[in-house]
């Protein structure tokens, strides 16, 4: 049985390793490519190109950002908007650029020393077990992004997944929450973890 989970989906800001307390998301604004594969919603992982503009990372691929939201994009009748998500397929003419005024523009996350919370959707055997995933390693599960909430649908792997060699993500902690840790339980599908990025480009990864 699935735990409540009010939060659930794609990479959540948790705090700032940089900083003594939790300090504050650092947030930039990232022009996206023309004519994306992948819709890119709230939590969503994303790579930055040669040119500077970002698509979706895929499950193995290097992650730079993580969306907060969508700042503006062009609609399938041409008109400029904000949205919950942007869209797959979205195109527009012109420069790469900000000044663009038809370019599509997210809201991110640099991911430089930033840990995120995000749900690992296979139950561990025992608190135990949980805890010894710490330190080890695993890729992120793409799911769709919602059309209703534009948040991502995004996970880690299963725990039978986590390995001591490289992958995406690396466990941090396993957050307490509620009395003796019971609102995050690990024995339920669906428990969060604090996790950071472990494969980062340099910002020209595409």
């Amino acid at each position: 049985m699935s735990q409540f989970e009010p939060r659930k989906g794609g990479l959540r800001w948790f705090k700032s390793r940089s900083s003594s307390g939790v300090g504050s998301m650092p947030i930039v604004r990232k022009v996206v490519a023309s004519n994306n594969t992948n819709a890119i919603g709230v939590g969503s992982p994303c790579k930055a190109g040669t040119d500077g503009c970002i698509v979706a990372s895929a499950a193995g691929e290097v992650i730079d950002y993580v969306a907060v939201s969508v700042e503006r994009y062009r609609g399938s009748d041409g008109l400029m908007r904000p949205g919950a998500f942007l869209p797959a397929a979205t195109t527009y003419s012109g420069t790469t650029s900000q000044q663009n005024p038809f370019a599509s523009v997210v809201v991110c996350i640099p991911v430089k020393d930033q840990i995120f919370e995000l749900d690992v959707p296979t139950a561990a055997a025992t608190q135990t077990a949980a805890t010894d995933l710490i330190g080890n390693c695993v890729d992120v599960v793409v799911n769709s992004v919602s059309t209703v909430t534009g948040q991502s649908g995004a996970t880690a792997g299963t725990v039978a997944s986590f390995a001591a060699s490289t992958a995406q993500l690396i466990l941090r902690e396993i957050p307490q929450y509620g009395a003796s840790g019971a609102i995050n339980d690990v024995t339920k599908t669906y428990w969060k973890g604090l996790f950071e990025v472990y494969e980062q480009g340099d910002g020209t990864t595409m």
